[in-house]
């Protein structure tokens, strides 16, 4: 009876050992779970917008210049801003342009992020 009773502890012992291991293990993927998505939700939130960065940087500071009749690119609306992305990413973050005004870091990273992602029209 001592050798039964004995036996039952270990087991006792084993299964609760087994329990607590799948517990860890569950709590552990549920918060790797939880910490993507709130990754994922940031990188969607940290987006940056073309009709609401962009442009006003745009109309504010190169429109000027590089509005209709102006100087080569036309930077009034959204596809030709697209078409030149690259160039004036190049132009922005060098601080070549814009002549004659100066960007914050803020506007620079903006338009920079927003070409790096996709110069979307959003």
């Amino acid at each position: 009876m001592l050798k039964l009773a004995n036996l039952n502890l270990m087991y006792m012992k084993s299964n609760t050992k087994h329990s607590i291991i799948c517990a860890i293990f569950l709590l552990t993927c549920s918060f790797t779970a939880c910490i993507s998505n709130i990754e994922e939700q940031q990188e969607e939130f940290t987006k940056v917008s073309f009709i609401n960065d962009v442009k006003p940087i745009m109309d504010a500071r190169c429109l000027s210049c590089h509005g209709a009749g102006g100087n080569f690119p036309e930077l009034k609306n959204y596809t030709e801003v697209s078409n030149y992305a690259a160039m004036v990413k190049s132009e922005v973050a060098s601080g070549r342009m814009p002549k004659g005004a100066v960007l914050t870091a803020a506007q620079i990273k903006s338009i920079v992020d927003w070409v790096d992602e996709g110069a979307l029209d959003n």
